[in-house]
This record gives C-alpha cells, sequence and structure tokens, in this order.
C-alpha cells in the first residue's frame, strides 16, 4: 500500500482496453464494425475521429479510450449483448467516479466506488470470465478505494516521478531561453 496504482495505466490503458479489444471482437465476428463505425461516426466529430479508432483499434491511446467511455453505451446499444452493453454502463460510472479531483464525502464516494467496481467485475465475469484471471489490472480496481482512502483522489496520484535525463533536458531548455531572452546571472563576486 506504499505506491498507489495509476489509474492511466490501471483504468484506461487496463481494463477499457481490454474490455475494447473483447468488445471489438464481438463486433467483427458479428460483421457490424462499419456499423458501429458509422454510429460513432455520427456523433460530435471535433472528439471523435470514428475512422481513426476503428482502423488503429488495436493501437488506441488514453485519450481514445476515455472518450470511448463517455459515448460507447450510446453508440453500441443494440449490437452487443445485454452483458457487455452493462459493463459498458458500468465502465462509465466507474470512469467518472474515478477523475473525481475533489471529494466532498469520502466514505460516501468509497462506498459507491467500491459498489460499482464490484458491479464490474461482476459483470466482467459474465462477459469474459478468462479476462480476470489472465489480466491483473481487473483485481487492482479491487484496491482502489483503499489507495484513495490513503492517497486522497485517484486523479492526483503520481507514481512515475520524473526522470533525471527529463529534468535535465528542461534545465537545458530553460537555460537556452533565458540566455535567448537576454538574462543573465548575478555574480556575487563582481560589481
Amino acid at each position: 500500500m506504499d505506491t498507489p496504482t495509476e489509474i492511466l495505466h490501471m483504468v484506461l490503458l487496463g481494463v477499457v482496453k481490454y474490455f475494447w479489444g473483447q468488445t471489438v471482437f464481438v463486433l467483427e465476428k458479428a460483421k457490424l464494425l462499419t456499423h458501429f463505425q458509422t454510429r460513432l461516426d455520427s456523433l460530435d466529430r471535433d472528439g471523435l475521429n470514428a475512422d481513426y479508432i476503428c482502423h488503429y483499434k488495436g493501437g488506441l491511446i488514453g485519450k481514445h479510450f476515455k472518450s470511448l467511455t463517455q459515448v460507447m453505451l450510446f453508440v453500441v446499444y443494440d449490437l452487443v449483448l445485454k452483458s457487455v452493453l452493462d459493463g459498458w454502463t458500468l465502465i462509465g460510472e466507474l470512469v467518472v467516479l474515478i477523475w473525481h479531483t475533489k471529494i466532498d464525502n469520502t466514505e460516501h464516494y468509497l462506498a459507491k466506488l467500491a459498489r460499482t467496481i464490484s458491479d464490474f467485475l461482476n459483470v466482467t465475469a459474465q462477459c469474459a470470465p478468462s479476462i480476470l484471471i489472465s489480466k491483473p489490472k481487473f483485481h487492482f480496481l479491487v484496491h482502489l478505494p483503499a489507495y484513495i482512502r490513503c492517497f486522497g483522489p485517484a486523479i492526483i496520484f503520481l507514481t512515475e516521478p520524473p526522470s533525471r535525463d527529463m529534468c535535465m533536458t528542461f534545465v537545458r531548455n530553460d537555460t537556452a531561453k533565458h540566455i535567448a531572452t537576454g538574462g543573465h546571472w548575478y555574480d556575487t563576486h563582481t560589481e
């Protein structure tokens, strides 16, 4: 319990990505991916690029998954089984709960989060039980309420400190900017 689990990797690039992969498999098997793409394209075109998402369905990044969690329920409502739809409903609720920056009533929030996680894991067991065994990120969800109780809102967990190389790059860039804009350093030994 010393280090919390980072939600980008555990949620968006973990359980959401796995659930996305399972959903795409179901859509392709039923030859409904183009229908899905048409529906996705009919939504706000600025936030989601349906052509990109469907073409690079196996190479999406966190921002794509975050957007998909908000719309999947409306796009796949009659294209997948009810259990898969229930999974996307719970993923949407989970993402909304996890991305809180401020928690007013911690006990109420943690109870709701734990209930949502439990419901999501139950639905996942109905949809793809083997994924619960083969992908540990699903199990990590169970510990999220304890991490939030200990460290605060999950959105502010910092689990990957900046590397020394990155810090040195910033120092060099700031030094060059300081010199280029006419800056200088005061030397206390000269007048």
